[in-house]
């Protein structure tokens, strides 16, 4: 059985965070202020935000529009491609503050670990862009810091040189693609790990494989692949355009799934793309 069976963990700096997150990806536009006002309905207040200026701006807007205090939100930002290094970073930041519309990030990530455009001097340029996190976090306009879409050895690298180690490495996991020794680096130094699908999950969500298990767990395959997070600890970044889908999500607090059907799931044919290389993809 998972240890997160809760709605809400403790990263290693003593962080509580919801165990649960929307997922606003910039590929759906103007239509994420809608989007978020149906995840709000549903119950979500974890909002992690794709590192896309509009993106930010439309959240921002849903964020001051739907009458929760900011307090009550947990909301996740993060660093794109174009500004890696430490005072392109610091002013970044900045910049995603004013768009969201808050003085403080409860999270905010590197987006990518080894972007093109600084690949011939990825070793100091990681180390001053995780620089400027710690920075940010020094100056409490973070409550939380941390990566996405590292692997294990971008991970090893940013804590040998860092003085703050991540709280959170963002990786995608789902059914099909349990993408293991992520994980498994990411858990050994008490990193805590989200989970999410990646664009165009739709091939997953309606395979015949979560078919048959939501069928089994009276559920719906959107909370299989909730649940699957779960049972790895991780945290789950949810997907869907409407309340009634996102409430589906959290049906994954109401069962377990064996560790004989996990195994199922994590050999199951991946419908989603094959891993892409961080150190030599083309962005």
């Amino acid at each position: 059985m998972s240890q997160i069976d809760t709605k809400e963990v403790k990263l290693h700096n003593g962080v509580i965070i919801p165990t649960l997150g929307y997922r606003v990806d910039k590929n759906h536009g103007e239509d994420n202020y809608n989007r978020i006002l149906e995840a709000i309905k549903a119950g979500f207040r974890h909002f992690d935000i794709s590192a896309d200026a509009q993106a930010e701006k439309v959240a921002g807007k849903a964020f001051h529009d739907c009458n929760i205090p900011r307090a009550e939100l947990f909301i996740t930002a993060k660093l794109d491609n174009e500004n890696h290094g430490y005072e392109q970073a610091l002013r970044e930041f900045s910049n995603t503050l004013k768009r969201l519309g808050t003085d403080y990030a409860d999270l905010y990530l590197i987006n990518w670990p080894n972007p093109v455009k600084y690949r011939d001097t990825y070793e100091q340029t990681a180390i001053d862009t995780w620089r400027a996190l710690e920075t940010i976090y020094k100056e409490s306009r973070a409550r939380a810091i941390g990566v996405a879409n590292y692997e294990g050895r971008h991970i090893e690298f940013c804590l040998e040189k860092s003085e703050i180690a991540p709280m959170v490495n963002q990786a995608r996991i789902y059914p099909g693609f349990p993408f293991e020794e992520n994980l498994y680096c990411a858990n050994e130094h008490n990193i805590q790990t989200e989970g999410f699908l990646p664009p165009h999950y739709e091939d997953i969500l309606n395979s015949n494989e979560l078919a048959i298990f939501a069928k089994k767990y009276k559920t719906t395959p959107r909370g299989i692949a909730t649940r699957y997070h779960l049972e790895k600890d991780c945290i789950s970044l949810c997907s869907g355009k409407n309340e009634q889908e996102l409430r589906e999500c959290f049906d994954a607090f109401q069962f377990d799934i064996s560790s004989d059907d996990m195994k199922f799931l994590d050999a199951m044919k991946n419908y989603g793309p094959e891993n892409i290389n961080p150190d030599t993809c083309d962005f």
